[in-house]
């Protein structure tokens, strides 16, 4: 009788493993796909913010100077600003994603590196040429 019991519990208890596993996989992966669209949504509207100030600090006109923090995900590779685009570069289990906006500005190419997280940006109009430090 007690051997029976035993051998029942341990049915019972594979069952449920066999059916729990698979729903923690799929939860699991269903939250890493969100996690991946919330960055690339945050590193489009980095670049948004950027671009904008950039845009407003240009048409400003010279000795124009703005303070922003930008906003970029934990998973940014490289911020940059070259050949009139404001660029956003993260990494997805799909590869790099390139968030990308442009400005009307001439801006000197720089790259602000793989800050991730909350940082001030000093937008500055220097002779006609916007400069970010």
């Amino acid at each position: 009788m007690k051997g029976q019991s035993s051998l029942e519990l341990l049915i019972t208890v594979g069952i449920v493993i066999a059916f729990t596993i698979p729903v923690l996989f799929l939860l699991l992966s269903v939250t890493s796909i969100g996690y991946e669209d919330t960055a690339k949504a945050q590193a489009e509207a980095s670049t948004r913010t950027l671009s904008d100030t950039i845009n407003l600090v240009y048409a400003q006109g010279d000795g124009a100077k703005r303070l922003i923090l930008l906003n970029t995900p934990p998973s940014t590779k490289e911020v940059s600003v070259e050949d009139g685009e404001v660029i956003v570069t993260i990494l997805t289990s799909g590869g790099e994603f390139e968030a990308v906006h442009p400005t009307i500005a001439v801006v000197k190419t720089v790259s602000l590196g793989g800050r991730t997280g909350l940082f001030l940006i000093s937008v500055e109009n220097v002779d006609g040429e916007v400069e970010l430090h």
